[in-house]
């Protein structure tokens, strides 16, 4: 049977970031995180992630590329690019990207819609407007969806709750591992009810 997996903001090669989630090695951090990915997600399965492979760098996104090209060569993988992807088409120049991110990926698209029991739920690297990294002031409204139920990455959160009807599928949220899609669907109905 075919799995759906959900992640954000793997941020390979990312020093800043590897450091921030206790990584004195990015070489470290990235096998953690590669690892993971290996040893949950099936060859037949299905991957969403949602934006910031990389630090965006030309040089780390080429690598970011290839080694998720050779360590899920064999899973279904969807792109929501996000800030730190070159084709993000919030970058002047993404079509000229797009194709190499092709080579890796099955789709690259700004955002998607999907149905769940019988609701639209939308993905987005971003979260709603009005939000953004804590004591941050909040940039890229104009891209964000205003939509009642949504998955994102984004604001590298601890909790996968992010909002009422918002879930963030960052591996900050999810112990450095892919989301089950029964557990993100889980806490985005959990989302609707709880005081977050």
């Amino acid at each position: 049977m075919t799995d759906m997996w959900f992640s954000s903001d793997l941020h390979l090669g990312h020093k800043f970031v590897a450091s921030m989630r206790g990584f004195d090695d990015p070489d470290e951090h990235d096998e953690v995180i590669l690892s993971n990915f290996e040893n949950t997600i099936g060859p037949d399965d299905v991957l969403w992630i949602l934006g910031d492979l990389s630090s965006g760098a030309h040089r780390a996104e080429e690598r970011a590329l290839g080694l998720i090209a050779e360590r899920l060569g064999g899973v279904v993988k969807h792109l929501v690019p996000g800030n730190h992807d070159s084709c993000h088409p919030m970058y002047r120049h993404a079509y000229k990207r797009q194709r190499r991110f092709l080579e890796v990926f099955d789709s690259v698209q700004a955002f998607q819609r999907m149905k769940w029991d019988d609701e639209d739920v939308y993905l987005s690297h971003f979260p709603r407007p009005g939000q953004d990294h804590p004591g941050m002031e909040s940039r890229f409204d104009d891209l964000r969806l205003r939509v009642p139920l949504l998955i994102h990455g984004h604001l590298h959160s601890q909790f996968p709750m992010t909002g009422p009807g918002q879930v963030d599928v960052g591996v900050e949220a999810w112990g450095l591992k892919p989301a089950p899609r029964e557990l993100v669907q889980l806490k985005l109905w959990e989302s609707l009810s709880e005081k977050i």
